[in-house]
């Protein structure tokens, strides 16, 4: 699962409230004790709680009502309860509330997605791009694993892609295609992805032996093309369809029986609505 820090958990709530509450302190409250509830307004996959709970802890906020990330929540029922003094719940209320909303967001739209993917292709994996938004990549990398899905690339580190845009440095895909091999052998370890953008391409691809082949914006009649390529020569190639993929059409992109599904729009999930009620304790 996804760690974040004690600073960064901190930080969440500090950025609302970098010094104290004034309204609180004005009206003279905060040491009344209260409660406050996180209750969803429709049904969705709930993210984040896990980090709610830990700025609970961090106020002396008592969790009475916990549920964890990933699981689906019905309109009306109360996924989160805490206990604590007035000034603590208002310091935590509106950053919390946003932090679960966003991260809700995703998560629900990102189970919507593999919900239907799967629907025809249960073994068609789906992932995400590295775009997310600035600063908020942890929230949208466990947002998505909490819908179902995987992150496609978690930056420039980890994984080889070879653009387009590589090798107009390099030499042109024909040169990267003939050297191929000895560009395995620099890092044996990994696979050697490779995104195309036309069939003519796809095709030289296939021949050279890529570990994986991304198809960027190809229609969905191309990308059945190509998976019927790769599986009448038998040769371990996998391949995935990039660009364009949405809610509308990612179910006969599955149907292809392409291997992988990459996209970016989970991360646009419109946020949830979530509602949280403070108040005292009777």
């Amino acid at each position: 699962m996804i760690v974040f820090t004690e600073e960064e958990i901190e930080k969440i709530v500090t950025d609302d409230v970098p010094y104290f509450d004034l309204t609180t302190t004005i009206l003279d409250i905060g040491d009344k004790e209260g409660i406050i509830t996180y209750t969803a307004r429709h049904e969705m996959i709930i993210c984040c709680t896990e980090e709610v709970k830990r700025i609970f802890k961090k106020f002396d906020i008592e969790t009475e009502i916990f549920k964890p990330s990933g699981i689906k929540i019905s309109r009306g029922e109360t996924f989160l309860l805490g206990k604590g003094k007035a000034e603590s719940l208002h310091k935590i209320w509106k950053a919390t509330q946003s932090l679960l909303e966003y991260a809700c967001g995703i998560a629900t739209k990102t189970y919507k997605l593999v919900s239907l993917a799967r629907k025809v292709n249960p073994d068609v994996s789906v992932v995400t791009t590295r775009k997310t938004f600035p600063l908020g990549k942890k929230i949208c990398i466990k947002a998505i694993l909490a819908g179902g899905a995987l992150p496609h690339r978690l930056g420039l580190s980890e994984t080889i892609l070879v653009f387009g845009e590589h090798l107009n440095f390099y030499g042109g895909y024909e040169r990267f295609f003939q050297d191929l091999e000895k560009i395995k052998k620099r890092a044996v370890e990994k696979k050697i992805t490779v995104e195309v953008k036309d069939m003519e391409l796809a095709l030289k691809a296939i021949e050279a032996g890529v570990d994986i082949l991304q198809l960027d914006k190809f229609s969905i009649e191309e990308v059945q093309k190509v998976v019927n390529a790769v599986r009448q020569k038998q040769v371990n190639i996998k391949v995935a369809a990039a660009g364009g993929i949405n809610e509308s059409n990612i179910a006969d992109y599955a149907a292809t029986g392409v291997d992988i599904i990459v996209l970016t729009c989970a991360y646009f999930g419109k946020p949830a609505d979530i509602k949280v009620k403070l108040g005292p304790i009777l």
